[in-house]
């Protein structure tokens, strides 16, 4: 039965019915359906749900560093056109998109998997502040080993999502030939999400925790099978790298 996060005869609209299908799941993990009843945390039911979450993103993950790897593949290729035609914007536009085709390379696919994130980051941002489902839905039982997970402030959980945010950050930012702004990004983004853990109830920090530590295995797998791959077939000269 649909949980409402909104009171009886409340219209809601495409937003709230988003969030509606998330504190269905949540719950679902929480206390069962469907015949099948069981109870277990919260806070478990959070880590369970973003576990699972991850693992139906992950795909669209693969697809994200494979075409972040192309880009930096194409980089000198890139510069050379830019360079060449900085005074000629017309044809540097076509060059470059001719050079985006020659190599397969599509210069937003690294944005897929962010896209589809922030829309759910936001929902769960929305269910767990919100009073009624927290009154309604989780109650009393809001403690999960020293958090409380309608509650605000947490600086230990705020120091673990920056750490994570910056390992995570670290295994994607190449060590050498980067850009300036991508080692200052390096070091922002990690105090930005800390911050946001710290502003925000420990339920959704909890969330962006286990995402990051999730994201950081993921990463490895990502880095030992299919990244190496690519960076062999570029190296011997064939024109159609195959990457799983």
């Amino acid at each position: 039965m649909p949980i409402l996060i909104k009171p009886p005869g409340y219209h809601l609209n495409l937003f709230d019915q988003f969030i509606n299908v998330f504190a269905n799941i949540m719950t679902f993990f929480h206390q069962g359906g469907f015949g099948y009843h069981w109870l277990i945390d919260w806070g478990w039911a959070i880590i369970l749900f973003t576990v699972i979450i991850k693992i139906f993103l992950f795909p669209t993950m693969i697809k994200q560093v494979q075409a972040m790897n192309k880009m930096k593949v194409i980089q000198p290729k890139l510069k050379e056109i830019q360079e060449k035609f900085k005074d000629r914007p017309d044809e540097l536009q076509k060059r470059s998109m001719e050079l985006y085709q020659k190599e397969k390379v599509n210069p937003f696919g690294g944005c897929l998997p962010m896209l589809i994130q922030l829309p759910i980051l936001w929902a769960i941002f929305g269910l767990l502040q919100d009073p009624t489902f927290i009154h309604n839905s989780i109650g009393p039982n809001t403690t999960f080993f020293w958090l409380h997970l309608v509650k605000k402030g947490d600086i230990l959980l705020a120091v673990i999502s920056a750490a994570t945010t910056f390992w995570q950050q670290k295994l994607t930012t190449p060590t050498t030939g980067s850009e300036p702004n991508q080692q200052i990004f390096l070091y922002i983004m990690p105090l930005m999400f800390g911050f946001f853990t710290w502003q925000v109830n420990a339920g959704v920090g909890l969330y962006w925790v286990i995402s990051n530590i999730v994201g950081i295995v993921q990463q490895y797998i990502i880095n030992e099978y299919f990244i190496v791959k690519e960076h062999i077939h570029k190296t011997g000269d064939n024109p159609e790298p195959e990457t799983k």
